[in-house]
């Protein structure tokens, strides 16, 4: 992993880039940070979406303001009956929960790439799903920290979640209150910000 956040971000796989970008625009829209892309077999991507569970009414995702309203759910919904998905990789910026992985069972998905476990999972002491981890230390915690800041936002800084968390990554924990949630616009912005915080949290510090 680079030392610097450009290099970094630019060899960053494209979809998993834009899996962190769509769970970025989940949390700036005050929802769970959780972003999916569908990429075909030459590894393009046809399809996305992001968390809108908590998404205001109003907008065009048929199933927005939902508890189905998962960014796994939500790109699938974008996938068309006659692609053949087993050439396809669903990539997520979090291990997909029960009921996404089920629905890339369920719709033939070939591969399924996530870039983070999931908080709740790993707080919940949950089975690790049969999904691929991207294995990037720095990127997982991330991806983390986009999720337990929208814990954060939605449930307070006493959210169970995060009280879990605290216990097993408690340098990760301590930086969903950092001001730079407030002033970064984009997902890059934000981690160019923190970076040095995340790699040490990660533990590629030094």
């Amino acid at each position: 992993m680079a030392d610097d956040f450009t290099t970094a971000w630019q060899a960053l796989d494209p979809a998993a880039r834009r899996c962190l970008e769509l769970a970025h625009t989940s949390l700036r829209s005050g929802g769970l940070a959780c972003g999916a892309v569908l990429t075909d077999a030459s590894g393009a991507i046809v399809a996305e979406g992001r968390n809108r569970a908590y998404d205001r009414p109003g907008g065009t995702d048929p199933l927005q303001g939902t508890p189905l309203a998962h960014a796994e759910t939500n790109a699938l919904a974008r996938a068309r009956t006659e692609w053949d998905l087993a050439t396809h990789t669903l990539w997520s910026s979090l291990e997909p929960c029960a009921m996404c992985t089920a629905a890339a069972e369920f719709t033939g998905v070939g591969t399924v790439r996530y870039v983070a476990r999931d908080p709740w999972a790993v707080a919940g002491e949950l089975p690790v799903s049969p999904g691929q981890p991207l294995n990037s230390p720095v990127w997982a915690v991330s991806s983390a920290l986009l999720f337990l800041r929208s814990a954060y936002e939605l449930r307070g800084p006493d959210a169970e979640v995060l009280r879990e968390n605290e216990r097993r990554a408690p340098k990760v924990v301590r930086l969903v209150a950092d001001p730079e949630f407030v002033r970064a616009g984009e997902a890059g912005e934000l981690f160019a910000a923190l970076w040095s915080r995340i790699r040490e949290a990660a533990g590629a510090a030094g």
